[in-house]
């Protein structure tokens, strides 16, 4: 089961968190049936709507109400501080489907990704559920320096 469910808007957060181990679970939008799968602290909710407090409130709900903003990065830091999280790169979730990621043998997965791909990366993993292969590959440069500016931007805000 996820750890978060975010609204579509906060799609960002919900796949760092997931990329940082927490997986989370992008709803087009909130409903009261999605807010209810979360009651008693089987997930936390994320959202930028006051709205349902009252909801959150009466069923037990654990939240999180962001600032609406488009600037992301805030709004994962806020994130990050309020849960205590590291953001620190897991992937050990599928960012599709959110099922626990199992390792595969890198000759398991030739022919079925890109050859460069199949040569040149490690570590691959692959979801149970849905088939979707993952490897450590040139992407994770990337990836490392966006957290390092979350980790900028963080310091900048909270010190």
């Amino acid at each position: 089961m996820e750890k978060f469910l975010a609204e579509w808007h906060l799609q960002r957060i919900g796949r760092w968190l997931t990329l940082f181990g927490y997986p989370t679970k992008i709803v087009p939008k909130l409903s009261k049936e999605e807010v209810l799968r979360c009651s008693f602290g089987r997930c936390t909710v994320l959202t930028t709507s006051k709205r349902w407090l009252n909801t959150f409130n009466r069923y037990k709900v654990s939240y999180l109400i962001l600032p609406n903003t488009e600037d992301w990065k805030t709004q994962l830091c806020m994130v990050l501080r309020h849960f205590n999280i590291q953001p620190q790169l897991k992937l050990n979730y599928c960012t599709e489907c959110l099922t626990e990621l199992k390792p595969i043998d890198r000759e398991e997965v030739k022919g079925k990704i890109p050859y460069f791909s199949y040569k040149c990366g490690r570590n691959f993993k692959v979801c149970p559920k849905c088939g979707k292969i993952f490897w450590i590959g040139g992407h994770q440069k990337l990836m490392v320096k966006s957290i390092k500016e979350i980790q900028k931007r963080c310091s900048e805000l909270f010190g």
